[in-house]
């Protein structure tokens, strides 16, 4: 596949779009599937690594991946190299993430949808959110995005465009070492986003996500999917610290292990 262009999402972080070398279009996949990609690394050649494909199927002529460097062996090679015409292996679909709402969904079994997001986490959410734009989807989508700073946001610019496109999104941004942001700061300098859209998001700052915040906001949320994306610890929490990941704090807070799942990213 040939990169067509690449943009910018946070000093280590960018969006890379592919289309076919061979004028084909995109292999059919699901929203909450992974490829592989693949790249000659100093340590290793042919070195490959999973990504979550940043959007939907229903883009059959291109294929996005949002790349962040986590500091590995791979990802930071990556993102000083790669560039526009540059060509690239990438193989899949691999994955059931998300497999299963969707189902629930067309069988009208299900009509809310819980997605906690740290990091690139969030890119799973973005193709599945995307989708549901584009097929009309009629179900409530809470998106709590998890962060350190304001810096670390992804797709600042997308996501007020998935708010004013799907009006059943509703945003809360969690910057766990930010203590002191107006609204307006926010909206101002990071996050341009209508007024009109602003009732649509709320802020948790300077702490880690807990269940009480979902609870709180999402109506029926005993009857909501949940899916949980980002590193090991914000899933599973960190047993030397004594501290829960989302997945302990939603079993805690009463949520079916049934209605929970989980994909996560590794150092790249």
């Amino acid at each position: 596949m040939t990169v067509v262009d690449v943009r910018e999402e946070t000093e280590e972080c960018r969006t890379y779009r592919f289309v076919s070398a061979l004028n084909q279009e995109i292999f059919p996949y699901h929203p909450g599937q992974d490829v592989k990609l693949y790249f000659d690394t100093p340590y290793k050649k042919n070195d490959f690594r999973l990504y979550s494909i940043a959007t939907p199927p229903t883009k059959a002529d291109y294929m996005e991946l949002t790349i962040k460097s986590e500091h590995g062996q791979f990802a930071p090679y990556f993102l000083a190299q790669a560039k526009v015409n540059d060509q690239y292996v990438i193989e899949g679909p691999y994955g059931r993430f998300l497999s299963k709402p969707l189902t629930l969904i067309e069988s009208r079994a299900l009509d809310t949808l819980v997605f906690l997001a740290s990091s690139s986490g969030i890119v799973p959410f973005r193709c599945f959110i995307e989708y549901a734009i584009d097929k009309r989807m009629d179900v409530d989508i809470w998106l709590f995005f998890v962060n350190r700073t304001r810096r670390d946001l992804i797709y600042k610019r997308l996501l007020p465009n998935l708010l004013a496109q799907y009006s059943r999104l509703k945003l809360l941004l969690n910057f766990t070492r930010e203590h002191e942001i107006s609204e307006e700061e926010l909206y101002e300098s990071t996050f341009p986003i209508s007024s009109s859209l602003r009732r649509r998001v709320d802020l948790v700052l300077g702490r880690r996500l807990e269940f009480q915040d979902i609870a709180s906001r999402v109506e029926g949320w005993r009857k909501a999917w949940y899916g949980i994306c980002g590193g090991a610890k914000f899933i599973a929490g960190d047993r030397q610290l004594g501290q829960d990941g989302m997945m302990q704090k939603l079993e805690k807070g009463g949520v079916e292990r049934g209605r929970i799942e989980i994909d996560s990213y590794g150092t790249n």
